[in-house]
């Protein structure tokens, strides 16, 4: 096994172990301070995943988001390796699907494209381990690279817990950076 597949291993057990509380609580610091950064405020279109397995919880941006009127999307896993994020109206429009992640319902007219794509366009990304120049590393499917390969997104922020950070990550060149790294 690879260096960067021991350290993901670690880091999503570490992410499991964390306790409902001590996990609410650290996602709550990262909420505060999504919702402090000149991005978000002045964000049109919100892209969030629906967090699973521990990872940071995105149920308040979701909400903040949709209360202040911005477009919310998930993203759905297709069969291809490939995603797309679906708009939603409220939280509990998106229902388990693959890998038991919550999933909107691929509505066509829905679905965010590139002429949706303004320069306020935000993506909130998660992932197991990051570095403080923005590289990511995934679950390693390579979901998130592709989808940004192909949709452009400029503002891609990744949320996480403190122990995610890494000093360095050595990347692919397929790989995209973050343009911000948030964490507790």
């Amino acid at each position: 096994m690879d260096e960067i597949s021991v350290l993901r291993k670690e880091i999503i057990n570490k992410r499991k172990q964390l306790s409902l509380e001590a996990r609410l609580s650290m996602s709550d610091t990262i909420y505060e301070k999504v919702c402090q950064l000149s991005e978000y405020k002045n964000s049109d279109n919100v892209l969030v995943y629906a967090d699973v397995n521990g990872e940071v919880a995105t149920d308040k941006i979701i909400l903040n988001a949709l209360l202040q009127g911005k477009n919310v999307y998930a993203p759905v896993c297709l069969d291809n390796h490939s995603m797309d994020f679906y708009q939603i109206f409220a939280i509990d429009e998106m229902y388990p699907g693959k890998y038991g992640i919550r999933e909107p319902l691929q509505i066509d007219n829905l679905v965010f494209s590139k002429s949706k794509i303004t320069a306020n366009t935000i993506c909130i990304v998660p992932g197991v381990l990051f570095d403080n120049c923005g590289n990511r590393v995934g679950y390693g499917a390579g979901y998130y690279d592709r989808y940004f390969d192909r949709m452009k997104i400029k503002n891609r922020i990744a949320i996480c817990y403190d122990f995610q950070i890494v000093d360095t990550i050595k990347c692919s060149p397929h790989d995209i950076t973050m343009t911000k790294v948030i964490c507790n």
